[in-house]
């Protein structure tokens, strides 16, 4: 079956009025993006992707693949288990010329695993603006590099986003997206580059502003943002484009170089979608099978016995996430802890809890921080996660993989409410309620004072608590919350406090 439209296969000759015989080559570039570890839609794409490239190359063309980034997940269970190593293992399979470093990549697997990703990989791994903290090149990553297509020679560079408080608390900083791509292009323009390709993890809309304040890109391939893009736009002399994500489809870019002008005269980019039932690639679920009997083992290594399940629920106080808070608040001494009921998923039945059990109760890669808050602040962020507005909120984006925000547990601290509703009758008398007193510690809050809270990233980058936003002495700690609520779930002072319950509750008409 010919999948490739012959549009772009052709090395052609056109004949331009006046100009005669002008040599057109086609580079094609494959790319994948956010496929967020879902394997199996990964599998049937590489089957899909390896017969596309395969021809292309069977025609004597020459064909670059490439990923940019968040190809892994930690929601994905055989992904926590072998730190994004079965994605890699993958990845190599198929075979790429370059890898991106994601956001989930960089901020979410131990960056002491990061060598022995990169290895798997079995390919360039590119983070242009990456540094450890004295400013030094990471071990295994590349700024750059130049392939030699034919008569071409093409420089590729990739960009991740700039999280920098996170980063830098895993010992890592990042550099200015732009100004590093600017001088990028002039080192690659140097080396004699007819072709100039960014791999964007940036997401459309900086991708844009990228290509309007770098001149000299020829294409910005990205991702981060999860645009499904049915072609690609031009912005100025860029072609920028990103085809989607979860592996529902990869792009195919093609750039078409005029030998004889000695330029960029086209490039098509389009979507291949790829079909939930189409058949898996041999060789990468070769190499999941491979895999599982190391993830399986990781899995079903044993946490816990519980002689009573721990719940949760969304819409009020619930003893699982009790104890998540606390376990924050008992790992990172601070004067009141918060975190949203969304970060887990289920509940923990009683029973022999293995790591399977708490990974699938708790999926979000959230990491533990620390801030500075004024009193104000943190009035203002207990009274706004006691309305529906706020815990029925659908949870999005930062590694958020629940289904609503939740409710806000709280550690260290005990809050009163009462009611603001019309009255019994009214629909909403239950729903609605005014904080009348905060303690913090056993005392009443201060509004002016400065109190050091611990949460999670989720709660500060979020749109939704906006007095997080306030907050000041930032630090971000390395492990998942995930992993700090495993060894709170193993202290059984830890479990007991998590009954004991923070918010109070009064009716106006019962006063």
């Amino acid at each position: 079956m010919d999948y490739i439209p012959r549009r772009c296969f052709e090395v052609c000759n056109l004949t331009a009025l006046g100009e005669g015989i002008h040599t057109v080559l086609n580079l094609h570039l494959f790319h994948t993006n956010d496929v967020h570890s879902q394997l199996e839609n990964y599998m049937r794409l590489g089957a899909l992707l390896r017969t596309y490239r395969n021809q292309v190359v069977q025609r004597g063309e020459c064909a670059l693949t490439f990923d940019i980034g968040d190809l892994v997940d930690r929601e994905r269970p055989e992904t926590e288990a072998t730190d994004g190593r079965i994605n890699a293992a993958l990845l190599a399979t198929l075979g790429y010329d370059g890898w991106v470093y994601g956001n989930n990549e960089g901020l979410t697997l131990p960056k002491q695993g990061w060598p022995d990703l990169v290895a798997t990989a079995k390919t360039r791994v590119f983070v242009s603006n990456l540094r450890n903290k004295d400013g030094g090149r990471l071990p295994g990553f590349c700024d750059w590099h130049i392939y030699k297509c034919a008569q071409l020679k093409v420089g590729v560079f990739g960009l991740t986003p700039k999280y920098d408080e996170p980063y830098a608390n895993l010992g890592v900083k990042l550099l200015p997206p732009f100004s590093v791509a600017e001088e990028v292009v002039q080192t690659l323009q140097q080396q004699g580059c007819q072709i100039i390709v960014a791999l964007s993890h940036l997401g459309l809309a900086v991708d844009r502003k990228l290509a309007q304040a770098v001149p000299g890109i020829d294409v910005i391939l990205g991702g981060h943002t999860h645009q499904f893009m049915e072609s690609a736009e031009w912005v100025g002399h860029t072609a920028v484009f990103q085809p989607g994500k979860h592996a529902l489809a990869f792009g195919h870019t093609v750039v078409y170089y005029d030998l004889h002008q000695g330029r960029v005269s086209g490039v098509v980019g389009e979507p291949i979608r790829v079909p939930l039932g189409g058949p898996m690639d041999v060789g990468m679920l070769t190499a999941y099978q491979k895999a599982l009997p190391e993830a399986n083992v990781v899995m079903h290594r044993p946490l816990v016995h519980l002689n009573s399940p721990q719940p949760v629920i969304y819409d009020g106080e619930s003893r699982f996430a009790n104890l998540m808070v606390d376990s924050l608040l008992f790992a990172y001494p601070a004067d009141i802890g918060l975190m949203m009921s969304g970060a887990l998923t289920a509940s923990l039945l009683a029973g022999d809890v293995v790591r399977e059990h708490l990974h699938a109760a708790c999926t979000t890669p959230t990491r533990p921080l620390r801030m500075d808050l004024a009193g104000s602040d943190l009035w203002s962020v207990v009274e706004q996660g006691a309305q529906p507005e706020a815990y029925f909120r659908p949870g999005f984006g930062f590694g958020f993989r629940g289904s609503v925000v939740g409710w806000l547990a709280l550690a260290g601290a005990v809050a009163h409410f009462v009611s603001v509703s019309g009255g019994q009758d009214s629909a909403d008398a239950v729903q609605h309620w005014r904080l009348q007193q905060l303690w913090i510690q056993g005392q009443p809050v201060e509004l002016n004072r400065m109190y050091r809270v611990v949460t999670c990233e989720y709660l500060w980058l979020a749109p939704i608590f906006l007095a997080f936003r306030n907050g000041q002495n930032i630090e971000v700690e390395p492990p998942l919350v995930r992993e700090v609520l495993a060894d709170g779930l193993q202290n059984q002072a830890i479990r007991t406090s998590a009954a004991v319950s923070r918010y109070e509750f009064t009716r106006e008409d019962s006063l």
